[in-house]
């Protein structure tokens, strides 16, 4: 971009100037000779010149206080960076530092829902197998030992123990449920969200205790939410 200096604006400031004269000048000739073409025609182009050359002093002003502004900011910024470069320091090491925390954490979940998800597949197929077994020996789901497929499940009885298929993305989503609901506060959508995708109390359900030796997670603290008060129950606090 090209530089407009304070010499350049002055000059063009001091050529409208001398037009605007040489306008006036030509206006004064006109008055004296009212019906003079000439004297029109020169305070025409004399009137024309003048507006030219004030509407270019005028841009090239409003140009140069823009571009007076811009270098007057930008020195008062890196100033300013130079008061905080300590700061600025530690912000890019220390965040730099937390990305990668965090991404070595999103990898350590990542491989743990795999994790997850290949021990539910192997244990459905586990349940599957063993009830089709049972089933084919003519012991059902009629005593304390047989299996059974059912619409929505498979189970396996031995001995009194009961073993139910659960889907692997079920296991998936009952882990995400509960760090949600140890984690996020309660109005949290997301915990909503995942609470419906699980299915309302689906685990309570079951008639096995799978997942029962997993360690429960400490939940965090957070505000209670805003209790809705009808007009009567807010005139009785206010009490």
């Amino acid at each position: 971009m090209v530089k407009i200096t304070a010499r350049q604006v002055e000059k063009a400031e001091a050529r409208a100037a001398e037009q605007e004269q040489a306008r006036e000048a030509a206006a004064a000739v006109l008055d004296a000779s009212p019906y003079s073409e000439f004297a029109a025609q020169e305070l025409t182009e004399a009137s024309r010149m003048a507006a030219q050359l004030r509407a270019n002093a005028r841009e090239l002003r409003q140009k140069f206080d823009e571009q007076t502004a811009t270098e007057q900011a930008a020195a008062t910024r890196e100033e300013r960076e130079k008061v905080a470069a300590r700061e600025i320091t530690a912000a890019g090491r220390e965040l730099k530092g937390a990305g990668a925390a965090l991404e070595a954490a999103a990898a350590t979940a990542q491989d743990g829902l795999v994790a997850l998800m290949v021990a539910a597949e192997a244990y459905d197929a586990l349940v599957d197998r063993h009830a089709g077994v049972l089933e084919a020996a003519g012991l059902g789901l009629d005593g304390e030992t047989g299996g059974g497929h059912g619409l929505l499940n498979t189970t396996v009885r031995v001995r009194g123990s009961a073993y139910e298929s659960l889907a692997p993305a079920g296991a998936m989503l009952w882990v995400a449920d509960r760090v949600a609901r140890a984690r996020l506060p309660h109005m949290s959508p997301v915990r909503a969200s995942l609470a419906g995708l699980l299915g309302y109390r689906a685990w309570e359900q079951r008639g096995d205790d799978l997942m029962s030796g997993v360690p429960k997670l400490k939940s965090v603290a957070h505000p209670e939410p805003p209790r809705l008060l009808n007009a009567f129950q807010a005139m009785q606090e206010s009490k």
